[in-house]
């Protein structure tokens, strides 16, 4: 191959490999935020039991919960896990999301301060 091939593939290969760059950066995901009412979420217990449960879940970032209010913010990792795979892991253990109820039998292993 002589020099001036040579140097016609380099420029070639330039933009692609330029391209390559931009596109991985601009795959990159990203955190969102989910807003959830949880019912259960009226004492001490319930929000232990709730924050230990979410915090277990690959791809969470932050969670803030009200008691006052039964408001949850979670913030999670998009390429990790998604707001559905974060209500149903909820749900599995007895809360109520946004009006619909968990797993009746989980729910009553919830504490009893937790179902007032």
């Amino acid at each position: 191959m002589n020099l001036k091939n040579r140097n016609q593939i380099i420029w070639l290969l330039i933009p692609l490999i330029a391209a390559f760059f931009v596109h991985s950066c601009s795959s990159e995901s990203r955190d969102l935020k989910l807003e959830m009412q949880i019912s259960e979420l009226i004492c001490d217990d319930g929000l232990h039991i709730f924050e230990g449960r979410i915090l277990e879940l690959e791809g969470i970032k932050s969670v803030t919960a009200n008691i006052e209010t039964g408001k949850v913010i979670i913030t999670f990792h998009e390429k990790s896990i998604s707001a559905q795979e974060i209500k149903t892991h909820l749900s599995e253990f007895g809360f109520t999301i946004d009006g619909e109820a968990g797993n009746q039998i989980a729910r009553k292993r919830l504490p009893s301060c937790c179902l007032e």
